[in-house]
């Protein structure tokens, strides 16, 4: 058996990566998935900035930042490991996982980040929003071709690794806020 040299590989990507951009004009652009995945992108921010409080925004910022960094890594390995993945793009050379990566995820947890004083209070918070994506919009991005899930990966996954998510990113944050104290 012959080993790809890395030509081959590339000589793939290019491949991959017009196939893409074929099926990113013919089937996404303006279509409802598309659209949804437009407005999903832009109104969190507008949303989250007429509620956020300007007065801790560092935190806050720093807060969603982090977030955004961890759910772009955890994605691309769910991605790479085929345990889902997403057919439709808002744009075609840009990666399908950041709305829900860079704009969706990070600015409910800001949302939940900044309204929650207490660990009680913050994880009651954070679970209902992993059941709402978990078990409302996934679905609901399942049935319009938005979202798929293969192998063992399913809704229940999805809320428990969202719940675990979060839990470690506020201790993560108050950590650095101890060390920042002392």
């Amino acid at each position: 058996m012959n080993t790809p040299s890395y030509d081959d590989v590339q000589k793939v990507r290019e491949k991959l990566q017009e196939s893409s951009f074929d099926h990113w004009v013919q089937d996404d652009v303006f279509a409802l998935a598309w659209w949804i995945l437009f407005f999903s992108t832009i109104l969190p921010y507008v949303l989250w900035w007429k509620i956020v409080d300007k007065t801790n925004l560092f935190e806050i910022v720093a807060f969603g930042l982090l977030c955004a960094v961890l759910a772009c890594f955890l994605d691309l390995i769910g991605v790479s490991l085929g345990l889902w993945g997403y057919p439709d793009k808002l744009i075609s050379i840009i990666p399908p996982l950041i709305p829900a990566d860079l704009i969706v995820i990070p600015v409910g947890s800001m949302i939940v980040y900044q309204y929650s004083s207490s660990w009680f209070s913050y994880i009651l918070r954070y679970a209902i929003f992993a059941i709402l994506l978990a078990y409302v919009i996934e679905p609901l991005f399942t049935l319009l071709d938005i979202y798929e899930s293969y192998k063992w990966w399913n809704h229940t996954s999805s809320f428990v690794g969202l719940l675990l998510f979060g839990i470690s990113i506020r201790a993560f944050i108050g950590f650095l806020k101890k060390q920042h104290q002392s």
